[in-house]
């Protein structure tokens, strides 16, 4: 292996590589030696490795093309061939170049990202490159249409909506949609929107969020980012499947309503599916788990599970109503500062005291907090635009 051969190598780098797609190709022995000796020394390519790896197997389909099944069958025995009679590896880089198999493989990742190189192949990478946080000290809603154009929105629930040329708050016109950029969506605390993207597809973003998206979907598959919490009804389009990312998981669909939580600060992730059906891959082996209507996935500490809710209870944020159900008082007060926009400061020993039951969301916080004070042994002080939480 040469010193360095792979150094700044993306996922469609690796996706254009001879050696990387003959090892998923084939799962020769000697090339499951090399890779893994290429992620041990080169650490910082696992992540891309990984992503490549992924799309590999999630859209690389040979008999999506031209050729018929027999004809492929053919020429992937061919290829087969040559590799077997050639066992040095500075041989096989020869014969890789000319083979039909090859050709077929390569076709495909062009046709993959001829379109949606800049979306779909970079989604991640901008979102590292952009790290914007839901936690600024700005109060109003942040839509950042560009590098350069910034829209600030002082709304408590806009309305946002992606028409073929232009972008409307509220129905108002406020920027053109001349190229297919990433526009991220930052909502603070206290507020919320309801996001209709250039599919039709329409999110609910809660309090604390941030969303990353294209301002109009271009290749054969509709991606996004999610940190926070977003109730989503995706658009049905069978020939291109929409894809949710958030830094944990990876939620594949292609027509269905959900909701997914995933704040950074929570250390957890969880998606509760409405209707439709959903695939979720997780973890570094990108271990995957279907749903079906009224379970709940979640993913914590590199864990999974899966278990059966009211739907009903985990999406009624978005109707101003927030369920409780054997929950700590500590995870409601966070909810409740997120919703409302305002500081909980309370003492640790709350940890111990568990909750269940509804809160109307239309309240004022300190309304709620208050009646919280005849079922839990607390006392509640407001003072300085600061909730603390007491133990008595």
């Amino acid at each position: 292996m040469r010193k360095n051969k792979y150094q700044g190598y993306r996922a469609i780098d690796f996706l254009k590589d001879e050696d990387f797609l003959r090892w998923n190709f084939f799962k020769e022995e000697d090339d499951n030696a090399y890779w893994k000796n290429v992620m041990e020394k080169n650490p910082e390519l696992n992540s891309s490795i990984e992503k490549a790896i992924s799309l590999y197997s999630t859209q690389i389909r040979l008999n999506h093309y031209s050729l018929a099944p027999e004809a492929i069958e053919t020429h992937h025995n061919v290829f087969y061939q040559r590799i077997h009679q050639h066992k040095r590896r500075r041989k096989l880089y020869t014969w890789l170049s000319f083979a039909a198999a090859s050709f077929l493989l390569l076709f495909a990742v062009t046709q993959i990202y001829q379109h949606s190189e800049k979306q779909e192949s970079g989604l991640l990478e901008f979102v590292e490159a952009n790290p914007l946080s839901a936690d600024s000290s700005s109060e109003d809603i942040q839509l950042f249409v560009s590098s350069e154009k910034i829209i600030r929105i002082e709304e408590k629930e806009p309305s946002i909506s992606y028409n073929p040329d232009s972008i409307q708050i509220t129905g108002k016109s406020v920027a053109e949609v001349n190229t297919p950029e990433y526009n991220q969506l930052i909502i603070p605390k206290g507020k919320r929107s309801r996001l209709t993207l250039s599919d039709g597809t329409t999110l609910h973003v809660n309090s604390g969020s941030k969303v990353v998206y294209p301002n109009r979907f271009t290749g054969n598959i509709r991606e996004i980012y999610v940190n926070g919490e977003a109730f989503l009804d995706v658009a049905t389009d069978p020939d291109r499947p929409f894809i949710v990312k958030t830094n944990d998981i990876e939620i594949r669909v292609l027509g269905t309503k959900f909701n997914v939580m995933a704040y950074e600060e929570d250390h957890e992730t969880q998606v509760v599916l409405a209707t439709g059906a959903v695939q979720i891959a997780s973890g570094k082996n990108r271990s995957k788990t279907e749903l079906t209507p009224s379970l709940m996935y979640q993913y914590k500490d590199g864990q999974t599970s899966v278990t059966k809710i009211e739907v009903e209870k985990y999406i009624s944020w978005i109707h101003g109503i927030l369920y409780a159900e054997d929950e700590r008082l500590d995870i409601l007060m966070t909810k409740l500062s997120r919703y409302y926009g305002e500081e909980i400061i309370y003492d640790e020993n709350i940890v111990n005291q568990r909750c269940s039951g509804k809160v109307d969301l239309k309240n004022d916080l300190g309304e709620v907090l208050n009646g919280l004070t005849f079922s839990f042994p607390i006392e509640i002080e407001h003072e300085n635009g600061i909730y603390k939480v007491r133990i008595k």
